[in-house]
């Protein structure tokens, strides 16, 4: 237990642990604005989650491309620099947007510096841990991205009441949280120059069919991540939650995660992939079913936490289980995500036009619509004719 410790805090461990911090504190300031922002330069329900589907489309090309050449040539660390480079230009112009139609080609070009850099660091997390606490590894990963969302709750509030308390309007003090996470994302830039660049090779393994299965979870996961703006714009508008509280909500929601999500990669990593889905589909059905029939708010919060938790815990385990399942690891997560990235660009298209057309607490369904394809696709999973013992180089 101890070496596991060790080995999960190694050196180059930690510097790619801070990617994801970095990255989620200087991108993840400004997202829960954005639907919001969004709105006030005159776009509709169904055009908030065209943004958030924009940014999910570029990102899912982006990422089979980096996935396949990062086989081919075995290189990670430069995407990862060119796309904290260009990220924090493009953020920087946010703060000159006036207009739907601008603030939809940066986000779009937001992708595609995200498809750069979040496929390549997680292959660089899988190429530096062992297989007996990969999923941990992963997972820690995302801890520090959630630690640095969580951080940006608490900045974000921070950024808000000063901006009320000097006297600035609603959209001048978004303008001040576009330059704050500009400055924060160059500051990462900055420090990734120092990190290493993973040379380890995978070892060769086993052919087996690619996780056809777990890529189309993925996609159902994506696509209730990119109800996200969605479900912001409807907790303001539907509770008349202000953006500060938004924020302060979203801390909490990042607390009960950072738990969870490394209590499902533990229980992973010793009882299989399996046994830990049912940790996270089945909340994740139930709660995305229940939030259109909670008119109380507290009640919705209550399913929304849950939700929240079970998506979270899909990344690490579904990252873990492809890269030990065929040998060209690259292709595998590069196709993970960028079936999770496809499944973004639908959920918000969906959710827009569901928020646009039904009443009252029904324009959230689209967490409920969503959320039953993963009862098929599930029990597809569960049925042993599809996952093959003798084609898992580990125990599920």
């Amino acid at each position: 237990m101890k070496q596991f410790k060790h080995e999960l805090l190694r050196k180059n461990l930690l510097f790619l642990y801070s990617i994801a911090g970095v990255g989620a504190l200087g991108l993840g300031l400004f997202r829960p604005i954005l639907p919001i922002f969004a709105r006030r330069v005159g776009a509709s329900g169904f055009e908030v989650g065209l943004l958030t589907s924009g940014y999910m489309f570029a990102r899912a090309i982006i990422s089979i491309i980096i996935g396949k050449f990062i086989d081919l040539s075995g290189r990670k660390k430069i995407f990862i620099e060119f796309g904290f480079f260009f990220v924090f230009i493009i953020t920087f112009g946010l703060l000159f947007v006036k207009s739907y139609h601008f603030l939809f080609l940066l986000r779009f070009l937001q992708g595609i510096c995200a498809g750069l850099i979040w496929p390549s660091a997680q292959i660089m997390v899988v190429d530096e841990a062992g297989v007996s606490y990969r999923t941990r590894a992963l997972s820690l990963y995302q801890i520090t991205g959630k630690i640095g969302f969580l951080l940006s709750r608490v900045i974000l509030s921070l950024v808000l009441l000063a901006s009320a308390f000097i006297g600035l309007d609603e959209i001048g003090s978004f303008r001040i949280v576009f330059l704050v996470s500009t400055i924060i994302l160059f500051m990462g830039f900055t420090g990734i120059l120092v990190i290493p660049e993973s040379r380890k090779k995978i070892k060769e393994r086993r052919k087996g069919k690619p996780p056809y299965l777990m890529f189309f979870l993925a996609f159902i996961f994506g696509a209730l991540i990119g109800l996200n703006s969605i479900s912001l714009v409807y907790i303001n508008e539907q509770f008349d939650i202000t953006p500060l509280g938004i924020a302060i909500l979203l801390l909490c929601v990042d607390l009960m995660t950072i738990l969870w999500i490394y209590i499902t990669s533990y229980l992973t990593d010793h009882i299989g992939t399996k046994k830990s889905l049912w940790l996270i589909i089945v909340p994740c059905i139930v709660s995305s079913i229940m939030l259109p029939f909670t008119p109380y708010f507290i009640i919705f919060v209550i399913f929304y936490i849950a939700l929240k938790m079970s998506i979270s815990s899909f990344m690490p385990i579904s990252r873990s289980y492809t890269s030990g399942v065929h040998n060209e690891v690259g292709i595998n997560i590069g196709i993970l995500n960028m079936m999770s990235n496809l499944g973004a660009v639908v959920g918000p298209i969906l959710g827009g036009l569901i928020y646009d057309s039904l009443p009252g607490e029904f324009k959230i369904a689209g967490y409920s619509i969503i959320a039953l394809f993963l009862i098929p696709s599930f029990a597809m999973f569960l049925y042993p004719h599809f996952v093959r013992r003798n084609t898992r180089p580990q125990p599920i």
